[in-house]
């Protein structure tokens, strides 16, 4: 019988990373009704540009809200704290790691808390987005869904070839960051990685989710139709919303939060059911 959570508590801590050698705070949510050695699925929870783990205390209510009427299995889910320059959510050549202490090393120290099962998710928003895509992408047989809100990626797949409008603000701070050389580049970017992983993807893909508004004022509607179309092509599934009059962050946002979250539950609980 499926439990039903009706509310969780949020916990303040960090650890010392070895992937970027500094003191990392993280914020986690636990629902109240999970007994210490349940295993249970992760959820990774990213934060946008200019954020920080106080995202995953905003969202709280959506997370609960979720659990209370049943749309989504008791899990542990986690954000970082990250910084936006000179961090981006990439491992950066020399270091420090940001990706990796997002996709490996932080999971791996809950892991070392939590009775954790084989199932994770991810979800992200503008930079966030961009990670989760990343790390579900490259880690195609081990993450069960990811959704992202309005991905901060670009509708070109080289530093050079990036749009002059879809460079605004940190937006060109993270184009540069990525690499200007063809293989870092490829390497930190959502279409490259989907290239280089074609062959894992087309055995066994994550339940991928994609939104953003057409009304976006950093122009990431084109890089959230781009990767749509990218997807298309390689015939790899995928639910991909165009908000209508939606802009970066609005009064849709807690409705499409709530959706993404929806759709994690769903694939998360049909994975927890299968053998």
């Amino acid at each position: 019988m499926q439990m039903t959570v009706h509310s969780s508590h949020l916990l303040t801590e960090c650890f010392l990373a070895n992937s970027t050698s500094t003191k990392v705070e993280y914020k986690i949510l636990v629902p109240n009704a999970v007994r210490a050695d349940q295993p249970i699925p992760l959820i990774l929870h990213f934060h946008g540009a200019m954020s920080s783990a106080t995202s995953l205390e905003a969202a709280m209510p959506a997370y609960d809200l979720a659990w209370k009427i049943g749309e989504l299995p008791p899990a542990i889910v986690a954000c970082a704290s990250t910084p936006t320059l000179g961090g981006f959510y990439i491992d950066h050549v020399g270091g420090p790691s940001w990706e990796s202490l997002a996709s490996l090393e932080l999971p791996q120290h809950l892991a070392n808390r939590y009775a954790l099962n084989a199932q994770w998710a991810a979800i992200g928003a503008s930079m966030g987005g961009y990670c989760a895509l990343k790390m579900a992408l490259r880690n195609p047989s081990n993450c069960v869904a990811v959704a992202a809100l309005s991905p901060a990626i670009f509708p070109a797949e080289t530093y050079e070839e990036v749009p002059t409008r879809n460079l605004p603000s940190v937006l060109n701070d993270l184009n540069l960051a990525m690499g200007t050389d063809i293989a870092t580049y490829a390497n930190n970017s959502v279409y490259g990685i989907l290239r280089s992983n074609l062959v894992s993807l087309s055995k066994v893909s994550p339940q991928i989710f994609i939104d953003c508004g057409d009304k976006d004022e950093f122009n990431l509607h084109d890089g959230a139709v781009y990767l749509h179309e990218a997807l298309d092509r390689r015939s790899i599934p995928h639910t991909f919303k165009s908000i209508p009059g939606a802009r970066h962050a609005d009064e849709h946002t807690s409705a499409r939060q709530g959706a993404a979250i929806r759709f994690l539950g769903k694939a998360l609980r049909a994975a927890l059911l299968t053998p």
